[in-house]
């Protein structure tokens, strides 16, 4: 569900003089706003990781490629 979609099944709660004063979201709804929540905050923490690791040694090509192949061999073998 995309967000303009999310943002048109919102409904209001009223009090008597009609001022708006909750949200109401079905279920269907809130799954999505939560997934997209979700998603947005994975999508932070990953700018956080990658602002971190912004200076780190890099690897290119070959290099990069072998040192992958040593991570996936280590890892298998734990």
């Amino acid at each position: 569900m995309s967000a303009s979609a999310i943002l048109e099944a919102v409904q209001f709660v009223v009090d008597k003089q009609g001022q708006h004063t909750a949200v109401l979201l079905d279920l269907q709804t809130w799954d999505s706003l939560r997934y997209l929540l979700e998603e947005m905050a994975e999508d932070e923490r990953l700018g956080q990781l990658m602002r971190a690791v912004e200076g780190d040694e890099k690897f290119v090509r070959e290099t990069a490629r072998q040192m992958y192949q040593t991570f996936l061999t280590d890892d298998s073998e734990s």
